[in-house]
């Protein structure tokens, strides 16, 4: 949740991340957003260290992803942190830098210190990039690749707002937008293995998953095989295909039938 405190499931973050295995640590808290408890901080430092500490504890990432909003402040806390903490910057990992231009350019000047970044593959507007355009300033920023990721928002609400915050209508993240983004960066000339760790193996780093992001004998088997216009043709998750040659094989719970 955007709150502070967070809720949980132990009483505390330490504990959640620590002791429950899929815990691996704190997000989306939101920052600079009107929707945000407005933390201090003092409240900011206590939740990622208490994060960073558990993961150490636990051999877990122990991060904290942040959602950024459309405030002026921006990554004022952020900074604040750094300046004023021992943290780590690998620990902090702001999503939706690319919502607003002028975020962006705070976003690629903060990276300069080692805080991995990541993009959010949503409908772009006037005053926002598009998660493609945004991995191409990235690079042509010369930002250190290894730190930036690519997210959906997957399935995700994505409300707009009007100027006043009141909710004019809702959409909804569609996963789909990721393997979009990639097609558009191959057909921009970007070449597959530059752009394709910012959608596996840099967030499975970050995230502490050792057995994503890399194909490796004994780590899990998940591949997408694409066709050569990139359309998704064939996907196999843990070893097992989930679509082949065009084919769905399985769908989720809540997917309905094949009829």
């Amino acid at each position: 949740s955007y709150q502070y405190p967070p809720i949980t499931l132990t009483g505390s973050v330490r504990d959640d991340i620590v002791f429950i295995d899929p815990v691996i640590g704190v997000g989306e808290f939101a920052l600079s957003d009107h929707r945000s408890s407005q933390p201090t901080l003092s409240e900011f430092l206590r939740l990622v260290s208490d994060a960073y500490v558990a993961g150490m504890i636990a051999g877990k990432s122990g991060f904290s992803h942040l959602h950024m909003g459309d405030g002026s402040r921006g990554f004022e806390l952020i900074r604040r942190a750094l300046d004023e903490s021992e943290l780590p910057a690998r620990v902090f990992h702001p999503t939706h830098i690319n919502r607003r231009k002028a975020l962006f350019a705070e976003a690629l000047k903060l990276s300069e210190r080692g805080v991995p970044m990541d993009v959010t593959a949503f409908p772009a507007d006037d005053d926002s990039y598009s998660a493609a355009e945004s991995i191409e300033r990235w690079i042509k920023a010369g930002c250190d690749l290894n730190n930036l990721t690519c997210s959906s928002d997957g399935a995700g609400c994505l409300p707009v707002f009007d100027e006043h915050g009141h909710m004019t209508h809702m959409d909804i993240g569609q996963p789909v937008t990721l393997i979009e983004t990639l097609a558009e960066l191959l057909e921009a000339g970007l070449p597959l293995e530059r752009v394709l760790p910012v959608f596996t193996s840099n967030p499975a780093r970050i995230a502490g998953l050792t057995r994503k992001g890399r194909i490796e004998v004994g780590l899990d088997a998940d591949l997408v095989v694409l066709s050569p216009n990139h359309l998704v043709i064939s996907v196999l998750s843990r070893g097992q295909w989930m679509m082949r040659d065009k084919q769905l094989l399985r769908r989720g719970t809540f997917e309905g039938s094949s009829a």
